[in-house]
């Protein structure tokens, strides 16, 4: 997800760039949308820029969909955030400890949208450099595994497919990655037990002097599993991921695939990191991939300039200065709906409820034209019917049409966003009249989020509704493993025993 920095700032800065100083704040600046296939891009960068960013992930997506099929590209949309250089980028940086985090790029997956955040190369030098836009794109390709892998296998994913290349009708990853080499000769490989224990809050993953080595044993051990010179270990790697979605802990799951103890291993990857053959990997496409790629371009409104600046900081958790360029959205142009939206969910992100639903409302009475708008207004108002205990009772029929008719807006201005189709499920439900209803869309829920644990929560309940307690024990099984959320565990066990109640096994 994170990308590690230390490395970009030795590049040459050019003498031709314009200082900060006499650059125009970036809010000022004319900001364009450039609309994909499957990527929504938006940027005060040069235009040439943006396009030659839009036709390589657009042939990485082709790529990719072609490799493992075209629902392995589909998601909520991806916004790409372009900045123009680092130094504008630098104050929209998730915070580490009160500063800009040490990033060069960030992803931020989400149920409504997919966030990647990045800067175009420095003004006149040739657009080569996609290793970070691939990286933060492979994590949204592997989303499917983000609940299960551990940290340093899905930045080592990343950076196999970081290297992406094509030629006709073949793709090529896992190239060698000089500054990882160099930075494993010069620091040197931590215990692959201490590589394993990392987190998202680690020093090792936040801090510039600990991030690289990360990075770079990240991509070593990755690429010596899928193409080192142990071809038990290729064959088995596979097993590693199948044994955690059965449960087994992270270093177990690995050592049993493996068929050996992480000392053994790590001796190994010591020795294939010496013997210095980095052997990339070819993948045979169906067909080229090189066609142009469509595209439309529209300047965006000041308004929009605001709101989408002040989205991006929401999401990095830069909450005031969000709140900021909402209210200025809002000021600038009281009559759109856009300032009023920011502001709603930046109350959401407080749990501020009544601000929320204050916002939210005005926001559609303005003409809103956001599924997520119309999903958190739903969900607010439902919230507010549940007692001290988070308990619901069945809705006045009023409210309850309110909200399913917000749902279904939601649902109509994104087909394959999930969580409303999960709520319109609870809805039904709770009011216990359109059981049908219920099952069809919270079905559509797990199907489009199946590693959702929430929505499993959700179709195992209807399911015990319905007395459908066979499928009810199949759907919680995955949320019963040692390596699930704890909470989710917890209530997966209680619900179990309710059905066991009812329908004791043999």
């Amino acid at each position: 997800m994170n990308r590690r920095l230390f490395w970009l700032l030795l590049l040459p800065l050019l003498a031709s760039r314009v200082s900060a100083a006499e650059a125009p704040p970036l809010e000022q600046r004319a900001w364009v949308e450039v609309r994909t296939a499957h990527f929504n891009i938006y940027s005060c960068g040069a235009l040439t820029d943006v396009y030659k960013l839009a036709g390589r992930l657009e042939q990485f997506c082709k790529a990719y969909a072609q490799l493992a099929g075209a629902p392995a590209v589909e998601s909520p949309p991806i916004v790409v955030l372009a900045f123009p250089d680092h130094e504008a980028l630098k104050p929209f940086l998730p915070l580490y400890h009160g500063k800009p985090s040490n990033l060069a790029a960030f992803f931020q997956r989400g149920a409504d949208e997919n966030l990647i955040v990045l800067s175009l190369p420095e003004p006149g030098t040739p657009y080569t450099d996609m290793e970070i836009i691939f990286h933060e794109y492979t994590h949204l390709l592997f989303r499917r595994n983000d609940q299960l892998w551990p940290l340093w296998l899905k930045e080592g994913m990343a950076e196999i497919y970081s290297t992406f290349a094509t030629a006709g009708q073949t793709a090529r990853i896992a190239l060698p990655i000089p500054y990882h080499l160099q930075t494993l000769q010069e620091h040197g490989l931590m215990p692959l037990a201490e590589l394993f224990s990392v987190q998202p809050n680690s020093p090792q993953y936040n801090e510039a002097e600990r991030q690289g080595v990360f990075y770079a044993e990240s991509w070593l051990l990755t690429h010596f599993l899928m193409t080192g010179n142990n071809g038990l270990y290729r064959v088995r790697f596979g097993q590693f991921t199948a044994r955690l979605r059965q449960g087994e802990l992270t270093v177990p799951a690995f050592t049993n695939a493996m068929g050996a103890p992480l000392p053994v291993i790590e001796t190994e990857l010591r020795r294939y990191l010496a013997r210095g053959v980095f052997a990339p990997i070819d993948l045979s496409l169906s067909s080229d991939i090189s066609s142009p790629v469509s595209l439309t371009t529209r300047a965006l409104t000041p308004v929009e300039i605001y709101f989408r600046l002040g989205d991006e900081l929401l999401r990095a958790k830069q909450t005031d200065a969000s709140a900021a360029h909402f209210n200025q959205a809002r000021a600038i142009a009281p009559a759109s709906p856009l300032g009023e939206e920011g502001l709603g969910l930046l109350a959401n992100e407080r749990h501020d409820r009544a601000d929320c639903l204050q916002h939210l409302r005005a926001a559609i009475a303005l003409g809103s034209r956001s599924y997520l708008v119309f999903y958190l207004c739903a969900l607010q108002e439902f919230k507010a019917t549940a007692d001290a205990d988070e308990r619901y009772t069945r809705l006045k029929k009023d409210l309850a049409a309110e909200i399913r008719g917000q749902l279904l807006q939601s649902m109509t201005l994104m087909p394959n966003f999930g969580p409303p189709q999960q709520l319109y499920g609870v809805l039904e439900m709770v009011q216990g009249e359109h059981l049908a209803d219920a099952g069809q869309h919270l079905e559509r829920a797990r199907q489009l989020e199946p590693e959702n644990p929430s929505y499993l929560m959700s179709l195992a309940q209807y399911q015990c509704l319905t007395k459908n307690f066979d499928a009810a024990r199949q759907t919680l099984e995955p949320l019963l493993h040692p390596n699930a959320d704890a909470q989710f565990r917890s209530d997966a066990e209680k619900l179990l025993k309710e059905i066991d109640r009812h329908q004791p096994l043999n």
